[in-house]
């Protein structure tokens, strides 16, 4: 009787676990910069980190309404690392969206937003933090 109950318990945890796991699904882990970060300078790279290794397949980028092109191409290896070079941002709010592929071969997609310099005064930034600026890594991560 007692190993009747102690193998059914076993039963539904595995079931309980095994469904948590088969419903999860790779998530950004790290943004550079940080959704929603407002930073003074405007950062080489935007660099992703996820839950797992993924494959890359598609980031866009728009300033304001306005399509951006960043030469962005699909990644054929799995990494849980990216580095995307950007090109030259101006002073504005950008959103960046992103596809991935997890190793069950679901698609995941996802977006963040950032702010490029100070709203208001232009002319003074003292007292304004650099750190979001510098924090970023500057290693490409791309394979």
């Amino acid at each position: 009787m007692m190993k009747q109950k102690l193998f059914g318990l076993l039963i539904t945890l595995a079931s309980v676990f095994g469904a948590s796991t088969v419903m999860a699904h790779t998530a950004l882990a790290i943004a550079q910069p940080k959704d929603g970060a407002m930073i003074v300078e405007a950062p080489e790279n935007l660099n992703l980190t996820f839950t797992e290794s993924v494959r890359l397949m598609r980031v866009t980028m728009k300033m304001g309404e306005t399509e951006l092109d960043i030469g962005f191409s699909p990644v054929a290896a799995a990494s849980d690392q990216f580095a995307i070079a950007l090109p030259v941002l101006e002073n504005a709010s950008y959103t960046v969206n992103w596809v991935v592929m997890g190793a069950d071969s679901h698609l995941v997609d996802g977006n963040l937003s950032f702010t490029v310099g100070m709203h208001g005064d232009h002319t003074s930034h003292e007292g304004v933090s650099h750190e979001s600026h510098e924090s970023h890594s500057t290693t490409d991560h791309n394979h």
